[in-house]
Parts: structure tokens; C-alpha cells; sequence
């Protein structure tokens, strides 16, 4: 995973690693119960691979990797569209004193993965390593 637009630059609280859990969990459980009211989501299986939250929990980053990945605009336009409802389900599912911010981004690091895939299925490193 890249970690170039994360939030957090360090080391990370347990109170914030509880937190992302539990939001990965109610992200997770709405996405799969189809209640964004969103074709896009609803319609389209959906991992969410990371979840970033701010040391003052007050804004969280969702990193999602769509299953079919058909156009991620797609899916960025309708997290973007069903957030304030995403938001209140969360806050339905889950009791923090203020429900964080929330933002939606491709995670990119399948494309990194997909690379040194590459790099190891290659000629040049299959003769290396079979020296």
C-alpha cells in the first residue's frame, strides 16, 4: 500500500487502530447489505483494503479496490454522492462521540503488486534464481 496520501505519518494509537476496525466493519456491512442507495455500490462487489483515520478521529480514509473494476470514476462519484448517507449509517452502527469525516480513494498498490508480479515471472529473474 502506498503510503504517500495517508494520514497518519507514524506510528498509530490503539484508539486508532480500534476505530479503523470498526469502521472497516460498518463500511463493510453497508456495502454488502446495498444500503447506499447508490447503483454503482449497491450493484458491484467491493473490497475496502485500508481505512486511515486521523489521530483526532475526526476524518477517516477509506482505500477500495473494486472487484470487476469497471471505471473507478464511477465508484468514486458514488461514494462521493452516498457519503452523508454513508456517514449516518455508520453513526447508526457504531457509538463515537463525532462520526469522522469521511473520504473515498482508489488504493493503487494492486498496480505495484501487479508489477513485481511481473518483474518475478520474468526471464531474466527465473535464469537468476535458478543459478
Amino acid at each position: 500500500m502506498s503510503n504517500k496520501n495517508l494520514l497518519n505519518k507514524g506510528t498509530i494509537s490503539q484508539r486508532q487502530m480500534r476505530v479503523q476496525e470498526l469502521l472497516r466493519s460498518a463500511i463493510n456491512e453497508i456495502l454488502q447489505r446495498g444500503e447506499t442507495q447508490d447503483g454503482v455500490l449497491d450493484d458491484n462487489p467491493i473490497t475496502i483494503t485500508y481505512v486511515d483515520v486521523s489521530p483526532d478521529l475526526k476524518n477517516a480514509k477509506f482505500l477500495f479496490i473494486p472487484m470487476n473494476n469497471t471505471n473507478i470514476r464511477d465508484f468514486i462519484e458514488g461514494f462521493n454522492l452516498a457519503k452523508k448517507r454513508i456517514r449516518k449509517k455508520i453513526a447508526e452502527r457504531i457509538k463515537l462521540k463525532f462520526v469522522p469525516e469521511i473520504s473515498f480513494h482508489y488504493d493503487d498498490s494492486i498496480k505495484d503488486i501487479e508489477k513485481i508480479e511481473k518483474i518475478f515471472a520474468s526471464k531474466k529473474v527465473f535464469k537468476d534464481i535458478n543459478k
